[in-house]
Order: structure tokens, then sequence, then C-alpha cells
């Protein structure tokens, strides 16, 4: 409790005052401007804004009689309190209730709550009606007749600011006299703010506060410091930052405490106050901690997390067999998903691949702008889709989710474009929507001039043109699309609100045809954890929850002198884990883990000591003496005694298996193969229990397992991407090859030593505040180390000798050189063909294909000739796979790849496969109505000619899009191809079995 005394001590009869307290004196002012300063500094980050706790509740035999003979106790909490204390669904919830219920539990007392306004249950208290009151604060007045507990909760009151409009820093009196201010109406410090001439703008409740910086109508909002954290998440407010405590002496520190009124003689109450304040001296820091992660992680219509996954028996088999599902994302509609040069990013992706890993199911991902997602989707293309909103007509082709997440929808205007105040504001102006919005019809129907756009940029950039007045699209998204392309004449004219249209509910959506898979991924979602939740949307929907910036000091007094006291810290890691662990040619410990506890130790100011070796489990970790584990995955800890902190690395699994071996979807691939996995760097129980039929053998490193395979004593091995990739490129292996990612993941974190967790608390601390971008470009950097070339002398020397001995040889050998130089050379050859060409279908694949269509591209372009690209996709491919089998599937492939390659055999002419069932083709010169009729060919040809498997018969029927011209200056190859693929898919909604081009 030495932390909370700190912060309270010598405070003054009125330094701390809440709900209409009176008005504290100037003097009182000094003193709360010093206790405040003081208190600041021991409470800095949220924290370690509970203090120390005693253990163990010891009451005496006399409490327990007490409690024995009185074992109900009503306590007043107060109503529409989020998330301290609030009413949902019937229920009475929220952070204090479960501090209560805590206290039930150790206490034995069975606590009746009751709910009201403050001053509702404060007259009741005061009129003896209640037995405690809850989170009230201690004043001079109120100890007069009420015995305080010591508190149990510090709320600061922090500054909130929109991260596209900042403040300037470091934020004082002066800067916020000149900006429009938000705050709860009739708050305490009302009054104090217009003294300093601060003119606040007050609004009747936390969300319409929070929405006020969101949505631009004020500059900044003074808050409750958890209450605003919980109303950004809860809302999707992504663009509102915490900047931390005003600079006002006005602004105190709340305290929360039990009160039991006092009365002389009244011996139940005097029993009941003592045996309160034993209880909350008792309440541990970790109890305090998981509680704040509970509620700062709770959304109202998201289900709290059920503990580990567990599925029904008819759920596992269809995992089981079921094939690799195609997962439609947005590749424009960040941060939720989204492409980043190449690679799939965002909220929705997390979720995904969490669900992933959880169950084994394999997702095959398909990023499109949203109209041609949900019209694949209609089609039967795609198995389910991400961020998805319900609607009645959807329904009747989709099995919704539980949801996963609500985002505001916001008005953006033209800058200086007027107020928006609500709908009638909205009347005879051009207003842009996403295509096919879940709002699209209810706002056809109150506006006449509505346009749609295939891509949220498309739609941000008309109304930058000033094609449109309005634009309508999701707050969070329509922020990262104006930052994104820099489209600095925007801003948010506010929040659009229209009956019918509820905030947007982010879902999955599943295909009728997998029933069961709607039930897995429901439990999927309910099974993640709070704390997995709350790291996702840090990461991906708003700064951390302290809201402290990087420039502050993270750790506060105690946390410094702990560290300084305990010495070099015992720093325990398996060097064989490159480019995360290794060591350099010293022998130095190196890797992208050594450069994170460099950045760590440099913002926590701690001494360490490394010491390298295996780390088969925590206890031997434990009996080594090792203060901290910076490299282990979190899913072999969870039965560790070691403390874990947030993860900071979330690592994908690869199987790499010999040169010749197919590649590989799912670990039920590797069926009765000998697969070699290094324990500590896979989730191995996990792994054997999914996949029984799977032979799992222990290795030493990831190192000498591919040395294993490549001798044949091992089929494979399992171990994070990175590293093996790493080491084939560093020990140019040439007869093994990544061979397939699993859908199974790991989290790295570091692991604390669990006999002092004020150890564990601090690098939680630290991991939480770490630069994402930094640990990114760590990671990036040890990545090309195996590719970096340094001159070893040695190796020189002896290959200048070797070079001498093999000239002395010259004559004797040359023969037999040049038999070795045929043969290699024949080997090339073959090892060339294979990387150009698709496996199934033995036609060019994709990447072959690209890079000879750039030069094709470029010549067409010098020479002024006619360049045209193709896209072909075979119409109802997947209700084949179904109906038939991925075999005879297979077998329509090849036979279609055989009418392809007969038919594109004119110079200048390339096909090649694409991907699934969509293929490319090139063709250079010719007019567009031979084109057409040369594609619309090919099209008949396909279509009269069925593939075949004795007695199976299957006509195919193939769409066509294509975009000739001759290219232009400052056009590129994806620009043809992205137009050919929206003539395909316009062939697709026309009716399928059809060629469209450009002008044709």
């Amino acid at each position: 409790m030495q932390q909370y005394r700190k912060a309270l001590e010598n405070k003054g009869e009125s330094c701390f005052q809440m709900r209409g307290g009176a008005r504290p004196s100037m003097l009182w002012r000094h003193c709360l401007a010093c206790v405040f300063l003081f208190a600041f500094l021991a409470v800095s980050f949220f924290a370690s804004l509970s203090p120390a706790r005693a253990g163990d509740l010891d009451l005496s035999d006399a409490e327990r009689a007490w409690i024995a003979a009185h074992p109900v106790a009503s306590v007043g909490v107060v109503a529409d309190n989020d998330p301290y204390s609030f009413y949902r669904n019937g229920n009475i919830l929220g952070w204090t209730v479960d501090v209560i219920d805590r206290i039930g539990t150790m206490t034995g007392l069975d606590f009746r709550p009751r709910m009201g306004s403050w001053s509702e249950i404060y007259r009741q208290f005061q009129d003896g009606g209640l037995d405690a009151i809850a989170d009230i604060s201690l004043t001079p007045g109120r100890s007069q007749f009420i015995t305080f507990t010591e508190p149990y909760h510090l709320r600061r009151t922090v500054l909130y600011e929109n991260v596209d409009h900042p403040l300037a820093k470091p934020v004082t009196i002066e800067e916020m006299r000149g900006k429009r201010i938000g705050i709860i109406r009739d708050i305490y410090y009302a009054d104090s703010l217009r003294k300093l001439g601060i003119e606040p703008v007050e609004y009747a409740t936390y969300r319409d506060l929070m929405a006020a910086v969101a949505f631009g109508w004020v500059d900044a909002v003074l808050a409750a410091e958890m209450t605003g954290n919980f109303f950004v998440r809860e809302n999707g407010f992504t663009n509102v930052a915490n900047v931390g405590v005003a600079p006002l002496t006005a602004v105190a520190l709340e305290d929360f405490r039990l009160g039991v009124l006092t009365e002389d003689g009244d011996s139940d109450r005097k029993m009941l106050a003592g045996i309160l304040d034993k209880a909350v001296n008792a309440l541990s820091q970790e109890t305090l901690d998981a509680i704040t992660t509970r509620w700062l992680s709770y959304r109202t219509e998201r289900s709290m997390s059920t503990g580990p996954l567990r599925l029904l028996p008819e759920e596992q088999a269809f995992i089981e067999e079921a094939p690799p599902l195609k997962i439609g994302f947005m590749s424009d509609y960040e941060p939720f998903s989204y492409l980043d040069n190449g690679q799939g990013k965002g909220f929705a992706e997390d979720i995904t691949q969490y669900i992933a890993s959880a169950t084994g199911l394999v997702f095959e991902p398909v990023y499109d702008n949203w109209p041609n997602l949900l019209q694949r989707f209609r089609d039967g293309e795609l198995d389910l889709v991400t961020n998805i909103s319900y609607t009645p007509e959807r329904a009747e082709y989709t099995l919704f989710s539980n949801l996963y997440h609500r985002i505001p929808t916001a008005v953006f205007m033209r800058s200086g474009a007027g107020p928006y105040r609500n709908l009638t504001d909205l009347q005879d102006r051009s207003i842009g929507i996403p295509r096919d919005i879940y709002y699209a019809d209810t706002v056809r129907s109150r506006f006449t001039d509505v346009h749609e756009y295939d891509s949220q940029a498309a739609l941000m950039q008309a109304l930058a043109d000033g094609e449109v007045d309005v634009a309508l699209t999701a707050l969070s998204n329509g922020n990262a699309i104006i930052r994104q392309l820099g489209l600095i004449n925007i801003q948010i004219g506010g929040e659009f609100l229209m009956d019918g249209v509820e905030r947007e509910d982010l879902r999955y959506g599943i295909s009728p045809r997998y029933p069961y898979l709607l039930s897995i991924i429901d439990h999927a979602l309910e099974s993640i954890p709070l704390s997995r939740w709350e790291e996702m949307e840090r990461r991906w929907l708003g700064p951390p929850i302290a809201g402290m910036e990087r420039s502050h000091d993270l750790l506060d007094q105690d946390e410094r002198r702990y560290l300084a006291n305990k010495g070099p810290l015992r720093v325990c890691v398996d060097p064989e884990a490159p480019p995360y662990t290794t060591l350099d040619r010293t022998g130095s410990f190196d890797g992208a883990v050594a450069e994170l506890l460099d950045l760590l130790a440099e913002h926590g100011d701690f001494r360490r000591q490394i010491e390298t070796h295996p780390l088969d489990d925590d206890k031997g970790s434990d009996a080594m003496g090792c203060d901290v584990l910076p490299f282990v995955a979190r899913e072999n800890m969870q039965n560790s005694r070691f403390d874990l902190a947030t993860p900071y690395l979330d690592v994908a699994l690869a199987v790499a298996s010999p040169l010749q071996a197919p590649f590989i979807d799912s670990m039920r691939d590797l069926a009765g193969q000998k697969v070699g996995v290094v324990p500590s760097h896979v989730p191995r129980e996990l792994l054997a229990n999914r996949y029984p039929d799977v032979e799992l053998v222990e290795i030493d490193s990831e190192r000498q397992g591919l040395r294993d395979v490549a001798a044949g004593r091992l089929d494979a091995i399992l171990g994070p991407l990175d590293s093996i990739a790493y080491l084939i490129a560093g020990m140019d292996m040439n007869d093994v090859k990544i061979s397939g990612r699993i859908p199974e993941r790991i989290e790295i974190t570091i692991a604390t030593t669990p006999d002092e967790p004020q150890l564990g608390r601090i690098f939680d601390k630290l991991i939480v505040n770490l630069d994402p971008a930094a640990v990114e470009s760590i990671l990036g950097r040890q990545k090309l180390a195996p590719f970096k070339r340094t001159v070893d002398y040695r190796l020189l020397f002896a290959i200048l000798a070797a070079g001498i001995v093999v000239l002395v040889l010259f004559l004797y050998w040359v023969r037999k050189l040049r038999s070795l130089n045929r043969a290699l050379n024949n080997a090339n050859s073959l090892l060339h063909q294979a990387s150009i060409t698709d496996t199934l279908t033995r036609l060019y694949n994709r990447g072959h294909f690209i890079a000879h269509a750039e030069m094709a591209f470029e010549e067409c372009r010098r020479a002024e000739i006619r360049f045209t690209l193709a896209m072909i996709d075979v119409d109802h491919f997947k209700p084949i796979n179904d109906r038939k089998g991925h075999i005879f599937g297979d077998q329509c492939l090849v036979h279609l790849a055989a009418i392809l390659r007969e038919h594109f055999q004119r110079q200048g002419d390339l096909v090649a496969r694409y991907g699934g069932e969509e293929f490319i083709a090139q063709t250079t010169g010719g007019e567009p109505e031979g084109i057409h009729a040369f594609l619309d060919a090919l099209r008949m040809k396909v279509s009269a000619s069925p593939s075949t498997d004795d007695p199976t018969v299957e006509r195919l029927t193939i769409s066509v899009g294509f975009h000739s011209a001759i290219p232009r200056d400052e056009e590129s190859l994806e620009d043809f191809i992205r137009e050919a693929d929206d003539r395909l898919y316009e062939a697709k909604r026309s009716g399928r079995d059809r060629v469209i081009g450009n002008g044709c």
C-alpha cells in the first residue's frame, strides 16, 4: 500500500474532490499541485496505478464468526459508469463489480450490488439503506461519518487528441486556451478551467465526448483515463490518442475506495469496515491487472473469452477433411485488411491467422475490392469472406459469424464545405458510397444523387476531385486512405447516423455449404484470450492503452530502483534459432533478439549478462537461475512457472523437404512421414494431438534437421519460416526446399523468473511500448545476413592454393571436367525448366510469364505495337471440385492447358497458369476485332471439347477478359493486368462463357 500512501499523503483536507464537492481554496490548489506532481511520478503508467498488495487475507476468528453470522452485504455502485459499473443484458457488470466479487470470494461475504445514479446511491447510503458504497473518494467532510478503506484504484484524468490534428507538444495552458476542449457536463473541474481562460464544451455522455474529438468537433477532450480508453476502443475511434496528463492542478487523481457509515456503538459497521479494509489491502497487483485487461478488452456485443478451444467431433472431422478454404480479404480496407508490398496485413488478417493456428483450418487468401469479393462469394468461388456486415438480403446466401468489431460510419467532406449537423445537410448534395456497402439501399431510398465506387481509394479520390460533395465510409478506413493518398482537402464532417443504419459490424461470412465452419469460427472467436484481443487491437486499431508517448520515461522511480539493485540480469538464450538468435564469428550473441534486447535495455536502463545454451524446458531454465528468457514460444509456456510478457513476434511455421517432394498445405499432407522438430520452436504438444499420423522426431536444431533431410534420414523438418529460409540460404543447400507453410503459428514472448513478479511487469511494460516498425526493421535486417558477403582471407588463400593444384592437374582432369560440365548443364537446364513451369499443367508459371511479358510490353511500347493481355478463368470450377473431387478437377485443368497451348502458337503469344483455375495470356500486334475473334475462337474450342475421365464427362466453359492497346509511357504491365481482370469480372457478372475486352 506504500505507493498509494505516497500519492495521497499530505494531500490536505480538500485535495481530492469529485461529484459536486466544494471547490478547493487557493492554498489547497498549491497543495494539490505538489501532491499531484509527486503522484504522477509514482503512477506515470496506468498499469502501475494499483499498489503492491500484501498477499493472503488474514482474518481474525472474531471477523470470520461475524461473516458467518452476517453473510450478505449490500453495496452501492454507480450506473452508466462504463467500464467500472453498468447494466447490460440483465446483469450488473464492470471493473468495480469484479473487484467487489473478488473481495467477496476472499472474505466469504455475499455482496448484493445496488445500482443507481451517484446522487441516488449516495443518498441511500447516507440513510443507512446500504451496508457499503463503492468507488467513493475520501474528503474531510465525508471522513466525519464514513470509514474508508485504503484506495484500490487511482483514476487519472488525461487529455485525448485527434491524431490527424494533434496538439502542439508539450501541451501548455496557453495552448489549451486557444483550443476547443471537451469535458463531461457538470464535472468537478469545469469552473477551474473557465477561471484559467479555457472555455470548455460540455457533453452529456462519455460516448458523445469521445466522438467529439474523433469527428473533429473539438480539438481535445479531458476524460477519466480508463473510461476514455474504453469508449475509444468500444466505438472504434482509431484516430483518438491519449496524450497523458494535462498541465492542470485543478484536475486531480480520484481515489476509489469502499466506504462504510461510521456510527458510535454500531459494532457491526465497525467490523465490516475492518474486514473490507483488510481485503482491499490483500488484493494482489496481478488480480487488479487481470481485471483491468478484461474490461479494457470488453466489447458490448462480443463474447468474452470462454477458455481453451473445444470442438465437437463433427467439427473436428470437418477440419480433417476440408480442402484449403478460399477466404476473401478486401485489399484496401486498412487497418482491417489491406495489401502492403504484396503481403496481407490488418486486424482481420491477425484474427484469421489465430483461427487457423487454433483449429488447423487451411485458408487460401484472395484479395480484391469489395464488389468483386461479394460477387465471387455469391457465385460460390469463395468459401468465406471477412469484414462483412449483416443484412437480411445477404442472409439468404450467407451464414454470419459473431461480430469481432464495430466501427462508426463517418461523413467526409471537402474542406470549407460548411458544417455537417444532421441528414438535412446532405439534401441536394451528391453522395459517394462504397459499392455494395450494407447501407446502400437505405441511403438510396433517402437521397437521389448517390454514386457507388468499387474501391475505398476511388471514393475518397472522387471526393477530393469534386466528383461528389460527400463521402460516407468507415471512419478508420477513410482516415487511412486520406493519409495514404495525401488528400489534404478533406475533413471529417461528423458521424453518419440514420434510421436503419447501425455502426458497421464486422463479421465472417460463410457459405451455407459449410455449417460446421460457422460453428468452428464462432468457437474460435470465443476462445481468443482477452490479452490477445488487446494485443491485436493495440497493434491495428489504436495507441497503447496507457497512452504513453515513447519519448516519455516508461519506468517509474521504484522500477528503476529495483533494476539498479538487481544488478545484471541473467539472460538465457538458445543460440540455434537464426535469424532470431545466433552467434557471430567471435562467439558473441547476435541476431534479432540481441538487437531487441539492446533496445529494451536502452529504454529500461538495465544491465544484462548473456548466457547461451540450449533451453529444453522452463524447469531447466529455472534451475540454471535464469532471470529472463527473451525468445520463447508462448504456446509452450502455458503451464510454465515463468511469467510471460505480451508477445512481440508472430512467427509463421514452414516445412522444408527434399527438392523432389510435393508442396504441402497442411501437416496432414505429411501423414506417415518422419518430420523433425525442435520442441521449443513449434507447438509440439498441439501438433502431436492434432496430427497423430505424423511422426514428430525431436532434433537439436533446424540446421541439423536440414542436414538430416538432405541425407534422407528425415522426410522433412518443421520450424520457423524465417529460420529455415535463413539456414537454406546460409548453408547453400540446393537439394532442400521450403515446401509449404502450415496454419499453426507460434507467438514469441519474453519469460521472466516467477520469483520476481515486478521484473515481469517491467518487461511487459517495455514490450507493450516497443515500436512495431522498429521490431520489423530489426527482423528485416537480420533476415538479409546470409546474403552479406565479407572477405575471408583464410578462404581466399585456400582458394589460391587449390588453384595451383588445379593448374598442375589441369591436363589430367580436363576430359573429366568436360563430362561433368555437360552433366551439370543438363541438370541446370532441367532445374531451370522446373523453376519456370507449373507442375500440374506444364504451362509456364506466373513468375516466368510476368518476367517475359515485361520485356514484350517494353518492346511494344518502344515500337508502338499493340499489346494484348488476357485473363482466362474456368466457369463454375469450384462446384466441379466439390461434386467430382480434386483429382478430376486437376485433370480438367490439364485438359484446358493442352487447348491453351495449342491455341497460343503464334509469334508473340505466351500463355501461363496464373493461379488456381485462372490463366493469363499475351499476344502482340493485330487489331481489336481480330483479337476478340481470336479469343472467342478459344472460348468456343474449350466449350466444344469436354474433359473426360471414363465414365465422367464435364463440359467446361471459360470467361475471358482482355485489354488491348499500344502501351503509353505512363502505363505498366500491372495496369494491363488490372484492366483485363476488371473485364474478366465483367464477363463473369454478365453470365460467363463470353469474351469482353476494352471497347470490344
